[in-house]
């Protein structure tokens, strides 16, 4: 093969997560040196990780970006991906992995990377989500799970995986309080009190088979704004019931799809985004249909 036609990648990885170590960056350059890719690593650090991937993409001319990473560097790379009209790979490295579950690609960082760089270039579509200035490709949402978010420890994430997120939520959903919020869903407006609310894209919560809601599909062109407004403990625990069981009730748990959401607070939240939590008091959210190209 010549140089004009070695094909190139680009392996976004997160240096700091527990099953990365110092030498992992070489030896996924050694897998795609074996599979005939020219390969480059680029890790990730705290701050603006989009703007970098997206000036190391347009220094060379590749034809992939891969995420080796979280659910955090996955997203990041779909929004680099996006903004340069170029395909991806994802290598699941992080606590939760959801995307890659969701599109059902190999848990094994080699077989996933094999798979990735193989199957080139066969891709399917997924959506994204503009969220407030950045992007989004799980979920985001004010409250509750912002809670749970910014309080689970980083040591019960290395010990117990994704399952640490359940368990700090099931620690935190009887103490959560309601909040007054409005939410403008493709121009109708609601005004309620919740205990969380939620821009869904993709509908698994932290591990099968808890989801957020019924069809909610990260390729079906909609955001699903989930609503979760429990009162008592009795309907804290039916609440848990129901998304076991993938059914609404109209009342503690709403549902609905959306293009575009927006959710306010009179007094500043936490909130997140695909798992960063921030403070204030507004989301926004555009869904953009199959804005993303994965190979899978």
């Amino acid at each position: 093969m010549s140089d004009t036609e070695r094909r190139r990648a680009l392996f976004v990885l997160n240096p700091a997560l527990p099953r990365t170590g110092r030498d992992f960056g070489r030896r996924l350059l050694e897998l795609a040196g074996e599979l005939g890719w020219e390969a480059m690593v680029l890790e990730t650090a705290a701050g603006l990780n989009v703007e970098a991937i997206g000036a190391a993409l347009a220094r060379r001319d590749f034809q992939m970006v891969l995420a080796a990473g979280g659910d955090g560097t996955v997203a990041e790379v779909m929004a680099a991906a996006h903004q340069r009209g170029l395909p991806m790979g994802i290598v699941p490295l992080g606590t939760a992995n959801i995307v890659a579950r969701e599109l059902k690609l190999p848990a094994g960082w080699r077989t996933a990377t094999r798979r990735a760089l193989e199957r080139y270039p066969s891709t399917r579509p997924v959506d994204l989500v503009r969220v407030n200035d950045g992007y989004s490709a799980l979920a985001a949402g004010i409250g509750f799970d912002a809670t749970v978010m910014r309080y689970t420890p980083r040591a019960l994430k290395v010990w117990l995986g994704r399952a640490a997120y359940l368990l700090a939520g099931a620690w935190w959903l009887p103490r959560a309080p309601l909040f007054e919020c409005t939410i403008r869903a493709d121009g109708e407006e609601t005004r309620l009190t919740a205990v969380v609310v939620l821009v869904v894209n993709a509908g698994m919560l932290g591990a099968a088979p808890f989801r957020f809601g019924p069809n909610i599909a990260i390729d079906d062109g909609w955001l699903d704004v989930c609503v979760y407004r429990p009162r008592t403990a009795r309907e804290r625990a039916g609440v848990l019931w129901r998304i076991l069981r993938q059914r609404t009730d109209g009342n503690s748990m709403l549902q609905r799809k959306a293009r575009s959401v927006e959710i306010k607070a009179p007094d500043v939240q936490w909130h997140e985004v695909d798992g960063d939590v921030y403070r204030g008091n507004v989301l926004r959210a555009e869904i953009v249909p199959g804005g993303v190209r994965v190979v899978a």
